[in-house]
């Protein structure tokens, strides 16, 4: 796993939004008639969503697996780290929030004053 990829998470994260909101857009909806499988076979009506099958959605739909197999990439990568301080200090610099924190608020979030702490430790265990 390389330093890009790990930054690159919350933009990952941001562009599946915005994916999912454009299939939603490209989303069609019915309404049909049908009844109940067993007795008295009730009739009532029902709606009905998918998408239509053409190009442009068969590209949105492949882009958001594709981003949401780089997510959990990095999730994985993140959760299969031994170290319970490492695992922790890449969390919240990589993972946790919308914007990526300082290295002097996961300082104090892991019980350090100092910014070089965390930094050292994360520095440390990419050159592995």
């Amino acid at each position: 796993m390389t330093k890009k990829e790990l930054e690159q998470y919350r933009s990952v994260v941001a562009e599946i939004r915005e994916t999912e909101e454009r299939i939603k857009e490209n989303t069609v909806t019915d309404t049909v008639s049908g009844s109940d499988v067993e007795f008295p076979y009730t009739k009532h009506s029902m709606s009905v969503a998918g998408l239509e099958k053409n190009e442009y959605n068969n590209i949105l739909l492949a882009r958001r697996n594709k981003l949401q197999r780089q997510r959990r990439k990095v999730e994985r990568y993140v959760d299969g780290i031994e170290d319970s301080l490492t695992r922790r200090i890449f969390r919240m610099r990589y993972i946790e929030g919308e914007v990526r924190p300082s290295w002097q608020w996961i300082a104090f979030k892991v019980g350090h004053h100092d910014e070089s702490y965390p930094r050292r430790i994360h520095n440390k265990f990419l050159i592995k």
